[in-house]
């Protein structure tokens, strides 16, 4: 969910399991295209909340999590794929190969596992609005001279009316204007960073603050995870049986890149990191030019990460398109409701750790273990009693860090959030 990744149209028809120790070759994204597609899919928002996460644990303990954090996402995302290769093996799922993450969840649990996985996608989907606006909210409101809330509040109407835009096709370029305003601010905040305000001694850093981890765990969830993503980039790809090796170069790339801003950032801030990394820039013009940029740049993606949500819920409501009021209401219900959730925890650090932890941590570490376990019946104990181990602490964890999370919203005083 945290960045905007590309889309394919590949022609599979015809394309039913893949043969054993047969390679499949087919028109399709090349093993670059994907690499990149899947970095897009995974980088996104999120980037900006791990130098909060950092100071929230410290510099050492915020370092072993992150490594502990991609171990285990490329972990889930492999076996979400694995899985998705057995399910084919056994003839299950469409001739064409074609299986997406809520289809693994009904084939393992039935209309259960397809509810859960839907509403954990609805949850997540609904959540990044959130917190794009609560982001845009923050950034913009010392240049704007109005209150957060009121930034938020006046997005509305241009909210409401791009979300009533049926086409996606609409927002495709907007990917390229994201991605570029990504770039931007990272570059600046790096600038910034060591031109005035680089790194001191290691020895002044807090360097394990056990009472950070709830907001830890849930920013990490929440940058890492592209799990929907990935399956469908998976499936564009000529030769599938290279994805997982696309898969481990780009976690590797992606690690070092969120090991870099997080841990220079708050070495560049210290105890003074703000969850709007702009804010730690001063009020210079061009860094003005850059929050207007990337402000502009999540406002964008806004009802492409909405429109997956409304659709869902649409259809669960059975409202199509020969029932254009009641979708406009739907939509544009769903929009107030970002807005509200966004005026009444206007904190980009509590909302993206709430969304990690509540909606992400099921998709990313409790379904995919299940399912992968369910399918391949030829795990060793070894595999499997890992795979427990990660449905169940990530299920606890999870539950843990979204009580915790809740409790600092509202109780930002409080000890177990570091103070937030």
């Amino acid at each position: 969910m945290p960045g905007a990744g590309a889309s394919y149209e590949v022609d599979m028809s015809g394309y039913g399991a893949l043969p054993e120790n047969k390679p499949l070759t087919r028109r399709g994204a090349g093993w670059t295209d994907s690499f990149s597609t899947v970095i897009k899919s995974v980088v996104g928002s999120g980037i900006l909340a791990l130098p909060v996460a950092f100071k929230e644990t410290g510099l050492l303990l915020g370092t072993l999590l992150l490594i502990l954090m991609a171990f285990v996402s490329l972990y889930s995302h492999r076996i979400i794929i694995l899985t998705i290769w057995a399910l084919r093996e056994q003839g299950k799922g469409p001739a064409n190969g074609k299986i997406e993450y809520q289809d693994i969840s009904s084939q393992t649990f039935g209309s259960i596992g397809e509810g859960i996985s839907a509403f954990a996608a609805i949850s997540t989907q609904l959540g990044g609005c959130i917190a794009f606006l609560v982001f845009i909210g923050e950034n913009l409101a010392d240049s704007a001279g109005v209150s957060p809330s009121m930034v938020v509040i006046s997005l509305m109407p241009l909210l409401a009316a791009m979300a009533l835009i049926r086409d996606a096709g609409w927002f495709a370029p907007t990917s390229h204007i994201g991605n570029a305003a990504l770039v931007l601010a990272v570059s600046t905040v790096f600038w910034y960073g060591f031109t005035e305000s680089p790194p001191g001694p290691l020895e002044s850093y807090d360097q394990v603050r056990w009472t950070g981890l709830p907001i830890f765990f849930g920013i990490g969830v929440y940058t890492f995870s592209a799990h929907c993503e990935v399956v469908s980039i998976e499936q564009a790809m000529e030769k599938r049986e290279q994805f997982l090796s696309v898969l481990d170069m780009s976690f590797m790339f992606i690690s070092v890149l969120y090991l870099a801003f997080g841990a220079l950032c708050y070495m560049f801030f210290g105890l003074e990191t703000s969850d709007i990394i702009f804010n730690n820039l001063g009020s210079s013009g061009f860094v003005v030019f850059v929050k207007i940029c990337i402000s502009v740049a999540l406002l964008v993606q806004y009802p492409i990460v909405l429109l997956p949500a409304s659709i869902t819920i649409e259809s669960l409501c059975k409202v199509g398109d020969r029932h254009p009021y009641s979708s406009s209401a739907i939509r544009a219900a769903l929009v107030l409701l970002t807005v509200i959730v966004a005026v009444l925890i206007p904190s980009f650090e509590i909302v993206t750790s709430l969304v990690g932890a509540f909606s992400n941590g099921i998709v990313a570490f409790v379904l995919p273990p299940l399912c992968y376990m369910y399918h391949r019946q030829d795990l060793g104990p070894v595999e499997k009693t890992f795979n427990w181990v990660l449905a169940i602490s990530g299920g606890l964890l999870s539950a843990y860090s979204t009580v915790a999370v809740l409790w600092c919203a509202v109780d930002p005083s409080a000890s177990f959030c570091g103070g937030h």
